[in-house]
C-alpha cells in the first residue's frame, strides 16, 4: 500500500470504506498494469504491420482497427477504477455548499474541448472555514459567487486539496432535460 492510500484510509470513518479504498487502489493498479500492456500491444501491432507493409506483405485490413480496440478495452478499466477510487475516497466526507472565491481560466486547454476553470471554493463549517481548490470543465463559466456542492473530509482550512466537486447548486439537473 502507498503513502496516499494510507493516508485516505486513515480518514476513513468506517471499516466498509476502508475496504472499499482499498480494493480500488488493488484494482487501479492491476488495470494500469493491464493498460501498460495494452498500450504496449497497440505500439507493436502498428509496428509490425507497418513494417509488413513495406515488405510488401500486407497483413489483414482488420489490423490496425483491433489494435485500437485492444489499447481502447485495456484503458477503460483503469479510468473507471480511478473514478470509483476517487469516490470511495470521499465516502464517509461531508457534503457541503461554498461560494466561489476565485476562477483562474486555463489557457492551455485544447481549443475544441470544453474550457477548463482552476477555482477556489470558500465554505462556512461549525468550527470555521475551510477553502478548497480544484479544476471544472464546464459548458458554461464558473461565475464567482456561485454556489457549489462538494465533499471534503477534514475541516483543515489549509487542505486545499481536499475536495470532491460535486456540481454547481445552481445548475439545472442534466436528467430533467432542458428547461422551457
Amino acid at each position: 500500500m502507498n503513502r496516499d492510500a494510507t493516508a485516505w484510509m486513515a480518514l476513513a470513518r468506517t471499516p466498509e470504506t476502508r475496504a472499499r479504498i482499498r480494493r480500488w487502489v488493488f484494482l487501479k493498479r492491476v488495470f494500469f498494469g493491464l493498460a501498460c500492456l495494452g498500450l504496449t500491444g497497440f505500439v507493436i501491432t502498428v509496428v509490425v504491420a507497418a513494417i509488413r507493409e513495406v515488405l510488401g506483405k500486407p497483413g489483414p485490413w482488420w489490423v490496425f482497427l483491433a489494435a485500437f480496440a485492444v489499447l481502447v478495452v485495456s484503458i477503460l478499466p483503469w479510468c473507471l477504477a480511478s473514478f470509483r477510487l476517487d469516490v470511495a475516497r470521499y465516502a464517509d466526507g461531508k457534503e457541503t455548499g461554498g461560494t466561489i472565491t476565485k476562477i483562474v481560466v486555463d489557457e492551455h486547454t485544447d481549443p475544441e474541448a470544453l474550457p477548463a476553470y482552476d477555482i477556489t471554493i470558500a465554505a462556512r463549517l461549525p468550527n470555521g472555514g475551510i477553502r478548497r481548490t480544484c479544476r471544472v470543465s464546464e459548458r458554461t463559466a464558473p461565475e464567482l459567487g456561485q454556489m457549489v456542492r462538494f465533499r471534503h473530509n477534514t475541516g483543515d482550512p489549509d487542505d486545499l486539496k481536499d475536495v470532491l466537486f460535486l456540481g454547481f447548486v445552481d445548475a439545472p439537473d442534466p436528467a430533467e432535460g432542458p428547461v422551457t
